[in-house]
């Protein structure tokens, strides 16, 4: 699976989106700031340094509080006193293939040999076998949102069909966005009302982009020229997930689609058709949710884009 899956979030990072019941779980007062990250070792074993809480360590290897808890069988009040290691989420891995080099699988991750390199504990002369599993660097890593099932269960109020599903109404302020062509840069990717907006939430979870109510089946575009770097469907909370890459260290990313239209590799300008509007992941009505990063960090695309 491609390392972009690998993607985001020091993160989030993409935090996962209004839908799911889970987030209870978790106390949210008196989180840290995010601090200096650290990739995962191949093992997936962490060590536990003095002072550290489920949010330290959480910030420090980019997942979600909860993949922590839920992963270590942690109860309340989530005290690590006498706790000497975690498992947490494993990195990704490549399975190497026929003639394949550290080079061409860091081009195609987007890495550099050195990130492969350490983090593998890799020795000269880096001898790759076919079939040799290595690890990704998660510099960009969605999977912190890949939540195990839960016994909850979510009630939905049973509504009539009446053919394609259309944007839910809301009690929430909303703003709505359209997608522009004269857009100087990023654009909006679709046509709709953002019902849940950057930062944090009522319920006190980080929201890394913006929630996007929109018509179902409605086209989803490329908010800016690049190329796509992930397309995968492994992330339970996401659903069908599109990664695109763009010059200068940005990333967009879109979820939610109910069809993909693009594949890993192909490059897009502003405005292609990359898939279309969905209820794939933890979402119980039609939605995107976009993000935009710049060196890894999320910003407010409400804040580029008008």
């Amino acid at each position: 699976m491609s390392r972009w899956l690998l993607i985001i979030m020091p993160l989030l990072i993409l935090t996962a989106c209004t839908g799911g019941n889970d987030r209870g779980l978790l106390p949210v007062t008196d989180a840290p700031q995010r601090v200096e990250s650290k990739d995962v070792p191949p093992t997936g074993v962490i060590l536990v340094m003095p002072g550290d809480t489920v949010y330290t360590i959480a910030n420090r290897y980019q997942v979600t509080p909860k993949r922590i808890i839920v992963g270590n069988n942690l109860a309340p009040p989530y005290d690590l006193t006498g706790v000497t290691t975690l498992s947490v989420p494993k990195p990704r891995q490549h399975i190497i293939q026929q003639n394949e080099t550290l080079e061409s699988i860091a081009k195609r991750y987007k890495v550099t040999t050195e990130e492969l390199i350490s983090l593998n504990n890799l020795i000269e002369p880096y001898t790759l076998r076919k079939g040799m599993a290595i690890a990704i660097p998660r510099d960009l890593d969605f999977s912190s949102l890949d939540l195990p099932a839960t016994d909850e269960v979510a009630v939905v109020p049973e509504q009539p069909v009446t053919g394609t599903a259309s944007i839910p109404e809301t009690s929430l302020k909303t703003t709505t966005v359209t997608y522009s062509e004269a857009a100087p840069a990023f654009t909006w990717p679709v046509n709709g009302q953002i019902i849940e907006p950057f930062g944090v939430t009522a319920k006190g979870v980080q929201n890394d982009g913006v929630n996007i109510a929109a018509n179902e089946g409605a086209d989803v575009r490329a908010s800016h020229k690049g190329e796509v770097a992930f397309v995968g469907s492994g992330l339970k909370a996401f659903g069908n997930l599109v990664l695109v890459k763009h010059d200068d260290g940005w990333i967009t990313a879109y979820a939610h689609l109910s069809e993909v239209t693009v594949q890993e590799g192909d490059f897009l300008d502003r405005g292609d058709i990359l898939g279309k509007v969905g209820m794939t992941g933890r979402v119980d009505s039609p939605q995107l949710h976009f993000e935009i990063r710049k060196a890894r960090n999320p910003v407010n695309p409400q804040d580029y884009l008008s």
